[in-house]
């Protein structure tokens, strides 16, 4: 039984050994060697794009699962029988859910709320009313009605006998270019050609004539009246001061040579500009300035603070007039230029 295995062991393994053989035989010729190259280089193409596509899939993410509804798997079931005294209620849970109180799965995100201009607006008028003097326009403010929005509101404002409601923006029946620039409880604020007046709602001296007069009362020592310099009739002081403000816009350096401006500060804070000839005296005592004056205000805008520069930069562009407020000597001085060039002949 050995024997007869051995022999068909054999037998195979010859029949093996001759179809390699037969088999290398073939393949050893040209054209089928041609063709088995072939065959391995397509086999390794395909294996090439399929291991491409792998590390394709593999880099590119996957799609964000859609979120599924939260399902409740133990409900809190309330119990009919429990007691008033254990203070339980009953809790609707499914209308608590409604709430999304964590937010809503698959919600869309809220765009930011824009807030309103008027803000911005409103903003743009807070402190106009410092340093700004009472306005010489022939108008009687009649009535306020403020709005919770600071500065904004409607005006009862009397010209000519004729009364009329304003709001803030509007223009007053005035000569010029005269606005209301903002509404306070007792007083409103009038944009003059760019220089900021007020127009109080009580005139003092017109109640004092329907009050019966009464015994004086010893008053104390008042402050000295403001020193009012008024340069608006002068064409020579118009003449100089719309050639300085043409240089203020053209060439800023060149005022350094006929004018020298120095910050003053008080215990740290800036409380205004003292201000000095330059090259030529005469032009600086023309406009009405002496050596030393101390500038706090420029048509109503305080130069104590510095956020002002850029706003007093903007508004002397298209101002009709200059209103200095100036401390000379320790005494409040009010001085007026003219910056219309049609007044020049």
């Amino acid at each position: 039984m050995a024997a007869e295995w051995l022999s068909n062991s054999s037998e195979i393994s010859g029949r093996l050994s001759a179809a390699l053989g037969s088999a290398l035989a073939t393949l050893s010729q040209p054209d089928n060697a041609r063709w088995l190259r072939r065959l391995v280089l397509l086999l390794l193409a395909i294996w090439a794009v399929t291991a491409l596509a792998r590390l394709v899939w593999a880099l590119v993410p996957d799609p964000a699962p859609v979120a599924t509804p939260a399902t409740v798997i133990n409900p809190v079931a309330s119990s009919p029988g429990g007691s008033e005294a254990d203070g339980d209620e009953d809790i609707d849970i499914a209308r608590m859910m409604g709430w999304h109180l964590f937010g809503e799965a698959g919600a869309e995100p809220v765009a930011p709320v824009v807030q309103p201009e008027v803000v911005a607006a409103g903003n743009a008028r807070d402190g106009i009313e410092k340093g700004a003097r009472d306005t010489r326009l022939k108008l009687v403010l009649r009535g306020v009605v403020a709005s919770s929005e600071d500065g904004l509101g409607h005006a009862i404002i009397e010209y000519q006998s004729r009364q009329d409601v304003y709001a803030v923006e509007d223009e007053l029946p005035v000569p010029g270019r005269v606005t209301l620039a903002k509404v306070m409880p007792q007083q409103v604020v009038l944009d003059n050609g760019g220089t900021y007046e007020l127009l109080k709602l009580f005139d003092k001296s017109a109640l004092s004539s329907q009050v019966p007069a009464s015994r004086p009362e010893p008053e104390p020592q008042a402050a000295a009246a403001a020193e009012d310099l008024d340069k608006r009739t002068d064409q020579d002081a118009t003449r100089l001061a719309v050639g300085y403000r043409e240089r203020l816009y053209q060439n800023p350096q060149s005022l350094a040579r006929v004018v020298g401006v120095t910050a003053v500060r008080e215990a740290g804070q800036l409380v205004g500009y003292r201000v000095s000839p330059g090259e030529d005296r005469e032009q600086f005592e023309l406009l009405g300035f002496q050596a030393g004056d101390l500038v706090k205000s420029i048509n109503g805008i305080d130069l104590s603070s510095p956020a002002n520069t850029m706003r007093l930069y903007n508004v002397m562009r298209t101002a009709g007039e200059a209103v200095f407020e100036v401390q000379r000597n320790g005494q409040p001085v009010t001085l007026s230029v003219s910056l219309d060039e049609g007044l020049i002949q």
